[in-house]
C-alpha cells in the first residue's frame, strides 16, 4: 500500500489589488480577470465555446442527468460560479460535478473581496464561501446538496491532483496563468491527462492561442481550433475529442487496488444497513437520480451503533503524518460541511459548539505538541488553547489546555440516519433480515430465512456492520465487536458546559436535561444489558478529565445503579479504518497475487478480480459521523464511474481488498 500522505503545508496566494479592484497575483505577475470584463470574458470563453447552453438544454428535462467540467486552475472561482448559473438558468434539475486544481489558494477573506466584484453573483459566492474549506493541501468535496451540485477541489500540483483522479470530464477549461507566466499549466503531461479523464466528444478551451499550448494539445489527442479571442485578444483555443486518441498508460504497482467501472446501466441499488454507513450510502446513491432500497432488519433506523443520543463530529489525528489521519481529515471536513446542510443548523439534532481535546495527562500533552510541530494545520480546523482559553470555550474552569476543533460539535446520529433515508428516491424496507445473498443474470438476489426472493437489483451495498460476516460473500473480512457503553447523567439548571470535551472519554453539552458521557471499550463481553461498573468507570473518568463540572453537578455522591445508558457494539477493523469499496473475489486473488506469499516484491500486470456490483461499507469503530458522510460519497463515485471524493492512496487505504493481500505477503493464507 502506498504510503504517500497530503500533509504537505499550503501557501495562499499573495495578492495585490488594483485600483479598480482587480486581484493580482503576485507570484505570477499577472490579474485573475479584468474588473470591467472578467464576468463575460469568462461566459464567452469557457461557457460558450465549450457550447454549455446547447449542451445543458439537451439535459434540461432528464433529473438522473449530469454533467462534470474539470478546469486547470480555480482561482477566485469565478469560472465555476458562472457555470453553476448558467446551469441554473438552463436545466436546473441536471447535477454539475466540477473539478478543480489550485496551488495558491485565495484565503477566504481575499476570495470573498475578489467575488465582491460581480454582485449578480452575489447568493453563488455566499454558498461557495460557506462552504470553503481550510486550507488543507489534497481534495476537498463540497457538496452542494440542495442546488445538485458538487465542486471537487485540489489544494496542490495540478499533475498530481488529476493522476489521482477519474472521470470523465465532459468539458474543459483551461484558466492557469499565462504560458509564459506559468508555464506548469501547460505542459504535454498535463494534456496528456485531460485526454486520459476526458471522454468522446470532451470539449476544451482556453484563452491563449499560443502555439506550444496548440500543439501540445494535438499531439495529446485533441482535434483543436483557432477561434476569435474576447474583446482585444485576436484569438483563443476550442477543441474536441474524437475518441480514437491512445489513452496514456496509468503506472501501476499495486494491480489489486484496480477497481473496474461498473458497466451497468440499471440505476438500481440495493443496500443492507440503515445506519450510518448504509443511510449515508443510499442517500449519496440517490442524489445521483438512482432508485434505492434499504433493507434493516430492524423497524426503524439506526438501532444498532448509529443510534447514541448524541454523536460528536471529531476525529483525534495521528502525531505523525499518516494516510490514517489524511483519511480522518478528508472525512471530517466533508461531515462538517454536509451535517449543517442536513440538519438545518437545528439545535436539537446539531450543534457546531466546537470540540475541545484535552491534554489530559502529560504523555497526551507531548503527543498533541508532536502532532502541532509534525502536521501543521490552519486555525479553522484546529489550533491549540492554554487552559485559560479551552475553559472560556468551554464555560467551566479546566485544568489543562489542548487543541480545539472550531467547527465540530455534536450531532443526534438517529436523526441524520432518518434525513438520510427521507430522500424522494430511497424505499425504506423497515423490519426485513436479509439471511442470504445470490448472484445470477447480472443481478443480486436477497433471501429471507425461509429462502424467499424479497429483492434484486444490479448494485448491491452490504453495510451492516459486523452483520456482514454473515454473507458468504464477505464472511472472511477481519471484522471485530467492540462493546460500548454511554451514560445518560441528570443535569442540573446550572450546567452550562458550551462545547464537547475529549481526553480519555467524553463528555457533551446537556440536551433533554442530560448529560451524556462515555464510552467504554469492552472487548470481553458481548451483553446487551447495561453494566454498573461501567456507568462507575464512565463518571470516574469524567471526574478526572472536568473535577469543576463533576463538583457543580454533585457527580461524587450520584448512584450509579438505576443510571440510564446505552450499550452498541462497535465494528471495526485491525488497521481501525474503514472497509470501503468493491468486494474482491477471494479465490481469485488468492490465485492471481498467490506468490506474494514467498516474494512481496514481486510485480503483477493483471487487475485484482472483483465481484460484480458488489460493494462493502462497514468497519467505521467510534467514527461513523466523520466517516461515513465521505464513504457513502466514494462508493456513489464508484458505482457512478465519477470523479472520486479523494485522493487514490486514500481510496486505497480503505479498500477491502488489503487484508487479502496484507495475509498473503504475511503467508497467513
Amino acid at each position: 500500500m502506498s504510503k504517500k500522505t497530503t500533509n504537505n503545508p499550503v501557501t495562499t496566494a499573495q495578492l495585490d489589488w488594483s485600483e479598480d479592484g482587480a486581484p493580482i497575483s503576485t507570484e505570477f505577475d499577472d490579474v485573475y480577470f479584468s474588473r470591467h470584463s472578467g464576468i463575460n470574458e469568462t461566459r464567452y470563453v469557457f461557457l460558450e465555446q465549450n457550447h454549455l447552453p446547447e449542451r445543458f438544454k439537451a439535459l434540461a428535462d432528464t433529473e438522473a442527468a449530469s454533467f462534470h467540467i474539470g478546469e486547470t486552475g480555480f482561482g477566485t472561482g469565478l469560472n465555476f460560479l458562472c457555470a453553476w448559473q448558467l446551469r441554473d438558468q438552463i436545466a436546473p434539475l441536471c447535477r454539475m460535478q466540477f473539478t478543480t486544481v489550485e496551488k495558491y489558494p485565495l484565503s477566504s477573506n481575499h476570495l470573498a473581496k475578489a467575488l465582491a466584484s460581480w454582485p449578480e453573483l452575489s447568493a453563488y459566492a455566499e454558498r461557495l464561501i460557506e462552504l470553503y474549506p481550510p486550507l488543507t493541501a489534497g481534495w476537498h468535496r463540497l457538496s452542494f446538496i440542495e442546488e445538485r451540485i458538487d465542486l471537487n477541489l485540489f489544494i496542490g500540483d495540478v499533475i498530481e491532483g488529476f493522476e489521482s483522479q477519474r472521470g470523465p470530464v465532459d468539458a474543459w477549461f483551461l484558466d492557469g496563468f499565462a504560458p509564459a507566466k506559468n508555464p506548469e499549466m501547460w505542459t504535454p503531461n498535463l494534456f496528456q491527462q485531460l485526454v486520459r479523464l476526458g471522454q468522446k466528444d470532451t470539449t476544451v478551451s482556453t484563452f491563449t492561442a499560443a502555439s506550444a499550448v496548440r500543439e501540445g494539445l494535438r499531439e495529446a489527442g485533441f482535434e483543436i481550433t483557432r477561434v476569435k479571442g474576447y474583446g482585444r485578444k485576436r484569438h483563443m483555443l476550442t477543441g474536441r475529442l474524437d475518441g480514437e486518441q491512445n489513452q496514456p498508460s496509468e503506472k501501476n504497482s499495486t494491480p489489486w487496488f484496480t477497481i473496474p467501472k461498473n458497466n451497468s446501466t440499471d440505476k438500481r441499488a440495493i443496500v443492507i444497513g440503515a445506519g450510518l454507513a448504509g443511510s449515508s450510502t443510499a442517500f449519496s446513491l440517490a442524489r445521483r437520480g438512482w432508485q434505492v432500497e434499504v433493507f434493516d432488519r430492524h423497524e426503524q433506523p439506526a438501532q444498532e451503533a448509529s443510534g447514541n443520543r448524541q454523536g460528536i463530529l471529531y476525529t483525534k489525528l495521528s502525531a505523525d503524518p499518516s494516510l490514517k489521519s489524511d483519511f480522518y481529515t478528508r472525512a471530517y471536513l466533508y461531515a462538517s460541511q454536509q451535517l449543517p446542510q442536513l440538519l438545518k443548523a437545528d439545535s436539537k439534532h446539531w450543534h457546531a459548539c466546537g470540540v475541545l481535546q484535552l491534554a489530559h495527562t502529560e504523555k497526551e500533552a507531548a503527543r498533541q505538541q508532536q502532532f502541532l510541530d509534525n502536521c501543521p494545520q490552519p486555525e479553522d480546523l484546529i489550533h491549540a488553547v492554554s487552559c485559560q482559553q479551552a475553559s472560556r470555550l468551554a464555560g467551566i474552569e479546566l485544568q489543562r489546555g489542548g487543541l480545539f476543533f472550531p467547527a465540530a460539535g455534536w450531532a443526534v446520529p438517529g436523526e441524520l440516519c432518518r434525513r438520510y433515508l427521507e430522500h424522494d428516491n430511497i424505499d425504506f424496507k423497515a423490519g426485513v433480515d436479509v439471511k442470504k445473498l445470490s448472484y445470477h443474470a447480472g443481478q443480486w438476489h436477497l433471501h429471507g430465512s425461509q429462502g424467499q426472493r424479497l429483492a434484486s437489483a444490479p448494485t448491491l451495498v452490504i453495510a451492516n456492520a459486523h452483520d456482514a460476516r454473515t454473507f458468504d460473500v464477505s464472511e472472511f473480512f477481519p471484522l471485530k465487536r467492540i462493546r460500548g457503553q454511554v451514560s445518560h447523567i441528570p443535569a442540573t439548571a446550572a450546567a452550562n458546559l458550551k462545547t464537547v470535551i475529549c481526553g480519555n472519554a467524553y463528555i457533551s453539552p446537556a440536551i433533554n436535561n442530560h448529560f451524556h458521557i462515555g464510552a467504554t471499550f469492552n472487548l470481553d463481553t458481548s451483553t446487551t444489558q447495561l453494566r454498573e461498573a461501567d456507568h462507575q468507570k464512565n463518571l470516574q473518568q469524567i471526574r478526572e478529565l472536568v473535577p469543576s463540572l463533576a463538583e457543580q453537578q454533585q457527580w461524587h455522591s450520584l448512584k450509579t445503579e438505576h443510571l440510564e445508558g446505552r450499550v452498541g457494539f462497535r465494528c471495526t477493523s485491525p488497521d481501525y479504518l474503514p472497509l470501503v469499496g468493491p468486494v474482491p473475489d477471494k479465490a481469485q486473488f488468492i490465485k492471481q497475487y498467490g506468490r506474494l506469499r514467498k516474494d512481496s516484491t514481486l510485480s503483477f500486470a493483471t487487475p485484482g478480480r472483483y465481484l460484480p456490483g458488489l460493494y462493502l461499507n462497514t468497519g467505521h469503530g467510534s467514527k461513523g459521523l466523520v466517516s461515513c458522510p465521505i464513504s457513502g460519497e466514494v462508493i456513489a463515485a464508484l458505482v457512478c464511474n465519477e470523479t472520486l471524493p479523494v485522493e487514490q492512496p486514500l481510496i486505497n487505504a480503505i479498500n477491502p481488498c488489503r487484508f487479502i493481500i496484507r495475509d498473503l505477503i504475511r503467508n497467513k493464507i
